[in-house]
């Protein structure tokens, strides 16, 4: 089983392939399971304003998460079908049980930064280079330095050295709250639990929240001879997509020498 995180944005879909890909042209995807029901396969959910989309498994709570089994084989394929033949992931989520009352909550508070910016030129170094190959006594060197020079609206000459990198990136603070109330025994087993996660990306505007609820009650009447389980799952997730490509690729490309924004 491979895990690849083919994206940093938040909520992105994470590449799972078991026993390699199969196909050049269709999904390689497994087939996901949650507590016995079929609930997702294929690439993602939605565009993420690129290629990146978003992961099936972003709708599923970590920490209502208690066990994850692969199936790779024939077996596979004769439970689920044709859907099973990149393989299945089953998962498996907690149920109540014990009979004290159980109280669980986590809290997790994280943040994430960009490793390092690529380099490219500053503004004095782009108008060393200006001056270089593009001379101002030339008519095409007069254009040049024209326009790397901005001009305020009352006609004085504006010089500036900016970042554009800095200027889309920032310190991606996460956030993600969960709490569990289980009990009941063996008569009324119940397990009732709520979470919420706030992630932001390091890219300026691209944001993931996701509010999650379950129920799961597993009574049995008359000496066990009659048990329901009921299991009732919510999900509310909410993407703020940024469009990667056109805003990194901007900020690599784009003159220094403006400014990000002037009002006269």
């Amino acid at each position: 089983v491979q895990v690849t995180q083919t994206s940093g944005m938040p909520g992105a879909v994470a590449s799972i392939r078991v026993r390699g890909s199969s196909s050049l042209q269709g999904g390689n995807e497994p087939l996901y399971v949650i507590d016995g029901f079929p609930v997702y396969s294929g690439t993602g959910f939605g565009s993420t304003g690129g290629n990146t989309q978003i992961s099936g498994l972003s709708t599923v709570n970590p920490s209502d998460i208690e066990s994850i089994e692969i199936l790779k084989d024939a077996s596979a394929t004769a439970i689920y079908g044709s859907r099973a033949s990149n393989g299945v992931i089953i998962i498996t989520t907690k149920k109540g049980g014990s009979k004290a009352l159980k109280v669980e909550y986590s809290s997790t508070y994280s943040a994430n930064v960009n490793s390092g910016k690529v380099p490219v030129l500053d503004a004095d170094e782009f108008r060393a280079y200006i001056d270089e190959y593009y001379p101002e006594n030339t008519l095409s060197g007069a254009a040049v330095h024209k326009a790397i020079n901005y001009t305020y609206p009352d006609g004085t000459i504006g010089y500036y050295n900016t970042d554009w990198q800095k200027e889309i990136y920032r310190i991606g603070l996460s956030t993600d709250q969960n709490i569990g109330i289980s009990g009941g025994g063996d008569k009324y087993p119940f397990r009732v639990s709520l979470g919420y996660t706030d992630q932001n990306g390091t890219l300026k505007g691209s944001n993931f929240q996701r509010f999650t609820a379950s129920v799961n009650l597993a009574p049995s009447f008359f000496d066990d001879h009659l048990k329901f389980n009921i299991n009732a799952k919510y999900m509310n997730g909410k993407n703020r997509y940024a469009d990667t490509g056109a805003a990194i690729g901007g900020a690599l490309a784009i003159d220094p020498t403006r400014p990000v924004s002037y009002t006269h």
